[in-house]
């Protein structure tokens, strides 16, 4: 009987913590709608971090807007912003404390450091790295490599763009590795013109998860994926998911409309999912 016991306690102790760790990484391939929308989250958190720098580096090197410190879609007085040059090496800081909002409503903390032998000139690399950095509960570590050109022709900024991040969501959600080579396209307009700034990413990103979970994600340069910065989401373009047991699936953003809605199709059947 006092064995039978020693068991049921044995048990009522152990078993909470392995239903616990079942729990922790709850995306399966086997879901591709709900893995589908944890990488929206990270593929849309990439493009913002993009875009705030790039407004935040506008801001830093002309001086009449720099008086202000207001951008239109990310910085109010949050972050502190620094910049500093020495060496040929030139440094962007933000650092957002222990948590401030932007004006796009987002709770961030921790720093972003971007360092480039010039961000004025065109082909020189910059590379971002994290410092504690979190967005909305969400952990970002690793680095971005980008080099702009840029074409007098067209305006048109292009960047090459090289990222190796992991991100780590809050309550157990789940932590991401993720390796992207992408070519992106920079449409922006000076700030309080009334036209919208926009950006289109192609190319390849490699994602692996704690749970073994392993996909790529393929965009092309026909239907690139199309990121309007005053909306902070993806609103055109196609994504081509493939797990690495070969299972596959697209996403369709739409037709540009600012909004939370795509269409999933997998085995020739589609269906309008919310996002987020």
């Amino acid at each position: 009987m006092r064995n039978k016991k020693w068991i049921l306690l044995s048990l009522w102790v152990f078993l909470p913590g392995l239903f616990h760790s079942c729990q922790e990484e709850t995306v399966t391939a086997e879901d591709p709608e709900l893995l589908t929308r944890q990488e929206v989250q990270v593929e849309e958190l990439m493009a913002d971090l993009d875009a705030m720098v790039d407004e935040a580096l506008f801001l830093q090197l002309n001086p009449l807007k720099a008086a202000t410190g207001e951008g239109d879609y990310f910085r109010n007085s949050c972050p502190v912003v620094t910049y500093s040059r020495s060496d040929g090496t030139r440094v962007l800081t933000l650092n957002f404390g222990e948590g401030c909002t932007g004006r796009d409503g987002k709770v961030r903390s921790g720093k972003i450091i971007v360092t480039s032998g010039s961000f004025e000139e065109s082909g020189f690399e910059r590379e971002k790295r994290f410092d504690q950095f979190m967005v909305d509960g969400k952990k970002v570590e690793g680095r971005i490599l980008k080099t702009i050109t840029f074409d007098r022709q067209t305006l048109l900024r292009t960047a090459s763009v090289e990222e190796e991040v992991t991100l780590t969501f809050p309550d157990d959600k789940g932590v991401v590795k993720r390796k992207a080579s992408l070519t992106r396209e920079y449409e922006l307009h000076f700030p309080g013109i009334g036209r919208d700034n926009l950006m289109r990413s192609w190319g390849t990103v490699e994602v692996t998860r704690l749970n073994g979970i392993k996909f790529t994600k393929t965009i092309t340069q026909e239907n690139p994926v199309v990121f309007l910065v005053s909306c902070h989401r993806n609103v055109s373009g196609v994504v081509t998911f493939t797990t690495s047991d070969g299972r596959s699936w697209s996403l369709d953003y739409g037709d540009g409309t600012c909004d939370n809605l795509a269409t999933l199709t997998k085995d020739g059947e589609s269906k309008t999912i919310k996002l987020k």
